[in-house]
C-alpha cells in the first residue's frame, strides 16, 4: 500500500488551506465531504417519517465505522451524545460490592470525566486518585503500584486532554486484570490520532467522540466499546428503546438488546451521525498509524524550532509517551493565542498548560515554520 499522499489530501479540508490551524486536538478540521453528508441530512428533512429507514441505516452504518476504527464487532458498539454520558450509562450498570468498592482515577482526567467516577462514591464506591509528580503525566508503574484486591474499575485517559501523554495502556490493563478489575479508557483524545486496537489492548470499555482527530464539524455523538462478555454480564440503570433488542416491537417490558447497544437509551442526534462519518471513514482509508506518523513528524519540527527559541515543552519529550499534541510554556498564553489568532494561526490554552498545537496530518512544513516564525515574535 501506498503512502498516503498528505499534500493533495491537504485540500479537501478547507480550513487547513485558508489558516495555518494547530487546534485538531480542540476541534478538528472539517472535510468537504461531510459539508456534502450534511447536504444529504438536510433533503432527508422534508421526508419526515419516509427518512426513518435510511436515518436508522446512518445509524447503523457508524456503528460499524466506529467498530473497525478499532477493531471490535459491531455489537461491542453503544452510541450516545457525548463521552460523559456513555461513560455514566456504563458506569450506572457497575456496583460496588464488599471487598472490592474501589476505583482508580488519576488527577490529568479530563473534568467531566473525573466528576464522574469520582460522584460514585455517593454510590458505595471509594475514589482512589494517582496524581502526577510532574504535571505533565501520570506514569503507569504509579498506577499499577494503586492496584490492589479491592479495585473494581481503573478508568483513565488513554491521551491526556491537558498536555497530550500518552498512557501505556497495555500494561495497565495487564496489571488491573491480574488485581480483578476492569479497564475502563477515556480514548477521545487519541481517536484517530493514536491506532487503537481494542482487541490487542485488552481494554474492557472505551468512550470516544468525533469532533478532535475524527474532524467532525459538531458534537452530539460519542460511542462507548463494551466486551461483549462484560456488557452481557451488566443491566442498564437507565434504559432506553433504543437499547431494546427488538426495538421496532415496542415492548411493554425492556430486554436488553446483545452486546453494548443495550446501554443505548433514545434516539441518537441524527444530524451528528451525519456530520460523523466522512471524518471516521478518511481516518480508516488513510489509516491511523499513517496519521499518526505525520504528525511526529511535524509535531518534531515543532519541537525543534521550540527549543531553538528557548520556549519550554511543557509536554512528554519522547514520542512514545505522547498523542498528537505539544504544549509550550510560553509567558502569557492566553495572550500568545490571540495574537496568532489575529496572524491566522489557531492554537488555544487551558489553565496551566502554556499554548496547545498539535498538527493534522494535513498541516505541512510551511504551517510548522510560519507559526514558529510569529511565535518568536510574540511569545
Amino acid at each position: 500500500m501506498s503512502a498516503p499522499d498528505f499534500a493533495a489530501l491537504r485540500r479537501q479540508f478547507p480550513l487547513l488551506v485558508e489558516r495555518t490551524y494547530f487546534a485538531t486536538h480542540s476541534l478538528g478540521p472539517v472535510l468537504n465531504e461531510t459539508l456534502a453528508d450534511l447536504d444529504d441530512y438536510r433533503r432527508t428533512i422534508a421526508l419526515r417519517n419516509r427518512a426513518v429507514e435510511t436515518w436508522m441505516n446512518r445509524i447503523d452504518e457508524i456503528r460499524h465505522l466506529f467498530a473497525r476504527l478499532i477493531n471490535a464487532e459491531g455489537d461491542e458498539i453503544a452510541l450516545g451524545p457525548n463521552a460523559t454520558g456513555c461513560q455514566s450509562a456504563l458506569a450506572a450498570a457497575l456496583e460496588p460490592r464488599p471487598g472490592r468498592n474501589v476505583i482508580v482515577t488519576t488527577d490529568l482526567d479530563f473534568p467531566s470525566t473525573r466528576y464522574l467516577w469520582h460522584a460514585q462514591a455517593r454510590r458505595g464506591f471509594e475514589v482512589r486518585n494517582v496524581k502526577s509528580t510532574d504535571g505533565i503525566s501520570v506514569p503507569s508503574e504509579d498506577i499499577v503500584r494503586a492496584l490492589d484486591e479491592r479495585v473494581a474499575i481503573v478508568a483513565l485517559p488513554l491521551v491526556s486532554y491537558q498536555n497530550g501523554a500518552l498512557l501505556d495502556a497495555k500494561s495497565v490493563v495487564r496489571a488491573a486484570h491480574a488485581a480483578g478489575a476492569i479497564v475502563v479508557l477515556d480514548a477521545f483524545q487519541a481517536m484517530g490520532i493514536v491506532p487503537i486496537d481494542v482487541r490487542e489492548l485488552g481494554v474492557d470499555a472505551l468512550v470516544a467522540g468525533t469532533q478532535k482527530w475524527l474532524c467532525s464539524p459538531t458534537s452530539g455523538v460519542a460511542f462507548l466499546f463494551v466486551k461483549r462478555a462484560l456488557a452481557e454480564s451488566l443491566e442498564p440503570a437507565y434504559p432506553g428503546w433504543f437499547g431494546h433488542a427488538q426495538m421496532f416491537d415496542y415492548g411493554r417490558g425492556f430486554v436488553p438488546a446483545p452486546g453494548a447497544r443495550r446501554f443505548e437509551q433514545g434516539a441518537p442526534a441524527v444530524e451528528a451521525i451525519y456530520a460523523a462519518r466522512a471524518g471516521v471513514q478518511f481516518a480508516i482509508d488513510v489509516g491511523v498509524p499513517a496519521i499518526r506518523a505525520r504528525n511526529l513528524e511535524l509535531t518534531e519540527r515543532l519541537i525543534a524550532g521550540a527549543d531553538a527559541l528557548g520556549i519550554p515543552l511543557h509536554s512528554p519529550r519522547a514520542a512514545t509517551e505522547r498523542g498528537g499534541t505539544i504544549c509550550l510554556g510560553v509567558a502569557d498564553p492566553s495572550g500568545v493565542a490571540k495574537n496568532l489568532r489575529e496572524l491566522a494561526i489557531d492554537v488555544d490554552t487551558r489553565p496551566g498548560t502554556g499554548i496547545r498545537l498539535s498538527a493534522h496530518p494535513c498541516n505541512n512544513e510551511a504551517d510548522c515554520d510560519r507559526a514558529l516564525e510569529h511565535l518568536a515574535r510574540v511569545g
